[in-house]
Protein backbone atom coordinates (compact mmCIF):
# COMPACT_ATOMS: atom_id res chain seq x y z
CA UNK A 1 0.00 0.00 0.00
CA UNK A 2 2.45 2.68 1.18
CA UNK A 3 4.92 2.07 -1.64
CA UNK A 4 2.32 3.67 -3.96
CA UNK A 5 3.04 7.07 -2.32
CA UNK A 6 6.56 8.05 -3.38
CA UNK A 7 6.57 11.38 -1.56
CA UNK A 8 5.69 9.59 1.69
CA UNK A 9 8.99 7.71 1.55
CA UNK A 10 10.89 10.99 1.31
CA UNK A 11 9.02 12.34 4.33
CA UNK A 12 9.66 9.23 6.41
CA UNK A 13 13.35 9.10 5.51
CA UNK A 14 13.82 12.71 6.68
CA UNK A 15 12.47 12.05 10.20
CA UNK A 16 14.63 11.74 13.32
CA UNK A 17 12.52 9.06 15.01
CA UNK A 18 14.28 8.86 18.38
CA UNK A 19 12.00 7.17 20.90
CA UNK A 20 9.19 6.15 18.57
CA UNK A 21 5.58 5.16 19.27
CA UNK A 22 3.16 3.83 16.63
CA UNK A 23 -0.43 4.23 17.85
CA UNK A 24 -2.88 1.81 16.22
CA UNK A 25 -0.24 -0.47 14.75
CA UNK A 26 -2.70 -3.06 13.39
CA UNK A 27 -0.80 -5.86 11.69
CA UNK A 28 2.38 -3.75 11.59
CA UNK A 29 2.24 -2.80 7.91
CA UNK A 30 2.97 0.92 8.39
CA UNK A 31 5.43 0.35 11.22
CA UNK A 32 7.41 -2.06 9.06
CA UNK A 33 7.37 0.48 6.24
CA UNK A 34 8.78 3.18 8.55
CA UNK A 35 11.47 1.00 10.13
CA UNK A 36 12.54 -0.27 6.72
CA UNK A 37 12.94 3.33 5.51
CA UNK A 38 14.53 4.91 8.58
CA UNK A 39 16.83 3.49 11.29
CA UNK A 40 17.14 6.67 13.39
CA UNK A 41 15.07 5.19 16.25
CA UNK A 42 16.40 4.58 19.78
CA UNK A 43 13.37 2.57 20.90
CA UNK A 44 10.14 1.39 19.26
CA UNK A 45 6.75 0.94 20.96
CA UNK A 46 3.55 -0.20 19.23
CA UNK A 47 0.00 0.03 20.61
CA UNK A 48 -3.24 -1.54 19.42
CA UNK A 49 -6.51 -2.73 20.94
CA UNK A 50 -6.72 -5.96 18.94
CA UNK A 51 -4.64 -8.93 20.23
CA UNK A 52 -4.93 -10.79 16.92
CA UNK A 53 -3.62 -7.82 14.96
CA UNK A 54 -0.74 -7.38 17.40
CA UNK A 55 0.18 -11.05 17.00
CA UNK A 56 0.38 -10.52 13.24
CA UNK A 57 2.50 -7.43 13.85
CA UNK A 58 4.88 -9.46 16.00
CA UNK A 59 5.27 -11.94 13.15
CA UNK A 60 5.80 -9.16 10.61
CA UNK A 61 8.36 -7.27 12.69
CA UNK A 62 10.75 -9.96 13.93
CA UNK A 63 13.68 -8.04 12.41
CA UNK A 64 13.29 -5.27 15.00
CA UNK A 65 12.99 -5.05 18.78
CA UNK A 66 9.51 -3.66 19.39
CA UNK A 67 7.63 -3.26 22.67
CA UNK A 68 3.99 -4.16 22.06
CA UNK A 69 1.10 -2.94 24.20
CA UNK A 70 -2.42 -4.34 23.79
CA UNK A 71 -4.85 -2.01 25.50
CA UNK A 72 -8.07 -0.17 24.73
CA UNK A 73 -8.56 2.05 27.77
CA UNK A 74 -6.65 5.27 28.25
CA UNK A 75 -4.32 6.38 29.67
CA UNK A 76 -1.70 3.93 28.46
CA UNK A 77 0.77 2.49 31.00
CA UNK A 78 3.46 4.91 29.84
CA UNK A 79 5.12 7.94 31.40
CA UNK A 80 4.36 11.29 29.81
CA UNK A 81 6.75 13.34 27.67
CA UNK A 82 8.79 10.32 26.60
CA UNK A 83 8.36 9.95 22.82
CA UNK A 84 10.19 11.92 20.16
CA UNK A 85 7.92 10.69 17.37
CA UNK A 86 4.37 9.30 17.39
CA UNK A 87 2.69 8.08 14.23
CA UNK A 88 -0.95 7.33 13.39
CA UNK A 89 -1.44 5.97 9.90
CA UNK A 90 -5.01 5.67 8.63
CA UNK A 91 -6.09 5.22 12.23
CA UNK A 92 -8.28 8.25 12.93
CA UNK A 93 -11.33 6.80 11.19
CA UNK A 94 -11.13 3.73 13.46
CA UNK A 95 -11.16 5.74 16.71
CA UNK A 96 -14.42 6.07 18.61
CA UNK A 97 -13.12 8.81 20.94
CA UNK A 98 -10.69 10.80 18.83
CA UNK A 99 -10.42 13.66 21.30
CA UNK A 100 -9.32 11.29 24.09
CA UNK A 101 -6.68 9.70 21.87
CA UNK A 102 -5.27 13.03 20.69
CA UNK A 103 -5.20 14.25 24.29
CA UNK A 104 -3.29 11.11 25.29
CA UNK A 105 -0.77 11.62 22.50
CA UNK A 106 -0.24 15.20 23.73
CA UNK A 107 0.60 13.72 27.13
CA UNK A 108 3.06 11.22 25.68
CA UNK A 109 4.95 13.39 23.18
CA UNK A 110 8.08 15.26 24.26
CA UNK A 111 7.82 19.07 24.21
CA UNK A 112 10.04 19.14 21.11
CA UNK A 113 8.57 15.97 19.58
CA UNK A 114 6.33 15.46 16.55
CA UNK A 115 3.10 13.58 15.97
CA UNK A 116 2.86 12.33 12.38
CA UNK A 117 -0.62 11.66 11.02
CA UNK A 118 -1.31 10.19 7.60
CA UNK A 119 -4.93 9.71 6.65
CA UNK A 120 -6.57 9.06 3.30
CA UNK A 121 -9.01 11.75 2.21
CA UNK A 122 -12.21 11.80 0.16
CA UNK A 123 -12.01 15.25 -1.46
CA UNK A 124 -10.48 16.25 -4.82
CA UNK A 125 -10.04 12.66 -5.98
CA UNK A 126 -10.19 10.79 -9.26
CA UNK A 127 -12.94 8.38 -10.32
CA UNK A 128 -10.73 5.38 -9.49
CA UNK A 129 -10.04 6.88 -6.06
CA UNK A 130 -13.76 7.47 -5.60
CA UNK A 131 -14.33 3.77 -6.24
CA UNK A 132 -11.97 3.02 -3.36
CA UNK A 133 -13.73 5.53 -1.07
CA UNK A 134 -17.11 3.99 -1.91
CA UNK A 135 -15.72 0.52 -1.23
CA UNK A 136 -14.21 1.71 2.06
CA UNK A 137 -17.46 3.40 3.13
CA UNK A 138 -19.38 0.22 2.34
CA UNK A 139 -16.97 -1.86 4.44
CA UNK A 140 -17.16 0.71 7.24
CA UNK A 141 -20.96 0.42 7.27
CA UNK A 142 -20.60 -3.35 7.32
CA UNK A 143 -18.28 -3.14 10.34
CA UNK A 144 -20.63 -0.76 12.14
CA UNK A 145 -23.44 -3.27 11.57
CA UNK A 146 -21.30 -5.85 13.39
CA UNK A 147 -20.55 -3.50 16.27
CA UNK A 148 -17.05 -2.49 15.14
CA UNK A 149 -16.43 1.26 15.07
CA UNK A 150 -15.36 2.33 11.57
CA UNK A 151 -16.01 5.67 9.87
CA UNK A 152 -15.99 6.30 6.13
CA UNK A 153 -13.16 8.35 4.62
CA UNK A 154 -12.91 11.94 5.91
CA UNK A 155 -12.26 15.10 3.95
CA UNK A 156 -9.03 16.98 4.63
CA UNK A 157 -10.98 19.81 6.30
CA UNK A 158 -12.64 17.35 8.70
CA UNK A 159 -9.25 15.98 9.72
CA UNK A 160 -7.74 19.43 10.19
CA UNK A 161 -10.66 20.43 12.42
CA UNK A 162 -10.14 17.36 14.61
CA UNK A 163 -6.50 18.35 15.14
CA UNK A 164 -6.89 22.06 15.76
CA UNK A 165 -9.81 21.59 18.15
CA UNK A 166 -7.40 19.78 20.46
CA UNK A 167 -5.06 22.76 20.57
CA UNK A 168 -2.38 20.98 18.54
CA UNK A 169 -0.21 22.97 16.14
CA UNK A 170 0.17 21.78 12.56
CA UNK A 171 3.77 22.39 11.53
CA UNK A 172 3.78 20.74 8.10
CA UNK A 173 0.89 19.81 5.84
CA UNK A 174 1.02 18.04 2.49
CA UNK A 175 -1.34 16.14 0.23
CA UNK A 176 0.43 12.98 -0.90
CA UNK A 177 -0.75 11.71 -4.25
CA UNK A 178 -0.90 8.02 -5.10
CA UNK A 179 1.66 7.38 -7.85
CA UNK A 180 0.05 4.15 -9.00
CA UNK A 181 -0.75 4.30 -12.72
CA UNK A 182 -4.52 3.94 -13.16
CA UNK A 183 -5.50 0.82 -15.08
CA UNK A 184 -8.14 -1.88 -15.19
CA UNK A 185 -6.32 -4.65 -13.34
CA UNK A 186 -8.37 -7.84 -13.74
CA UNK A 187 -6.54 -9.65 -10.95
CA UNK A 188 -7.08 -6.80 -8.48
CA UNK A 189 -10.71 -6.43 -9.52
CA UNK A 190 -11.30 -10.14 -9.05
CA UNK A 191 -9.78 -10.02 -5.56
CA UNK A 192 -11.97 -7.12 -4.49
CA UNK A 193 -15.10 -8.65 -5.98
CA UNK A 194 -14.40 -11.81 -3.98
CA UNK A 195 -14.10 -9.73 -0.79
CA UNK A 196 -17.39 -7.99 -1.62
CA UNK A 197 -19.19 -11.27 -2.33
CA UNK A 198 -17.94 -12.82 0.93
CA UNK A 199 -19.02 -9.81 2.98
CA UNK A 200 -22.45 -9.69 1.32
CA UNK A 201 -22.90 -13.36 2.19
CA UNK A 202 -22.09 -12.56 5.83
CA UNK A 203 -25.20 -10.36 6.07
CA UNK A 204 -27.49 -12.49 3.89
CA UNK A 205 -29.81 -13.14 6.85
CA UNK A 206 -29.92 -9.53 8.05
CA UNK A 207 -32.77 -7.12 7.24
CA UNK A 208 -30.18 -4.74 5.74
CA UNK A 209 -29.11 -7.35 3.15
CA UNK A 210 -30.84 -5.80 0.11
CA UNK A 211 -29.40 -2.36 0.84
CA UNK A 212 -25.86 -3.74 1.14
CA UNK A 213 -26.29 -5.90 -1.95
CA UNK A 214 -27.45 -2.90 -3.99
CA UNK A 215 -24.42 -0.86 -2.90
CA UNK A 216 -22.17 -3.82 -3.66
CA UNK A 217 -23.42 -4.01 -7.25
CA UNK A 218 -22.81 -0.28 -7.71
CA UNK A 219 -19.23 -0.59 -6.43
CA UNK A 220 -18.60 -3.56 -8.74
CA UNK A 221 -19.90 -1.59 -11.71
CA UNK A 222 -17.57 1.33 -10.98
CA UNK A 223 -14.72 -1.08 -10.29
CA UNK A 224 -15.08 -2.52 -13.80
CA UNK A 225 -15.56 0.87 -15.41
CA UNK A 226 -12.97 3.06 -13.65
CA UNK A 227 -10.67 0.65 -11.81
CA UNK A 228 -9.65 1.30 -8.21
CA UNK A 229 -6.89 3.30 -6.59
CA UNK A 230 -6.24 4.23 -2.97
CA UNK A 231 -6.98 7.93 -2.53
CA UNK A 232 -4.44 10.61 -1.80
CA UNK A 233 -3.32 11.02 1.79
CA UNK A 234 -3.14 14.02 4.07
CA UNK A 235 0.28 14.13 5.76
CA UNK A 236 0.59 16.20 8.93
CA UNK A 237 3.48 16.92 11.27
CA UNK A 238 2.04 18.16 14.55
CA UNK A 239 3.63 19.70 17.63
CA UNK A 240 2.10 19.83 21.11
Amino acid sequence: MYCEYHSLARRIQALDLGDYLEFGCGDGTFLKYVLSQNNSFRSVTAVDINPESVQKARENLTEWEVRFIVQEKLPLPLEGDQFSTITLSNTLHHLRDKDAVLSELKRLIKPDGRIIITEMISNDISQAEQTYCDFHAWRAAMDQLKGVYHDPTYTSDEILSLITEQGLTIGKKEILKNDKIPEIDEHEISQIETIIDDLVQDVSQRPEFLEFEKRAWSIKENLRHFGIKRPRQLYLEITP
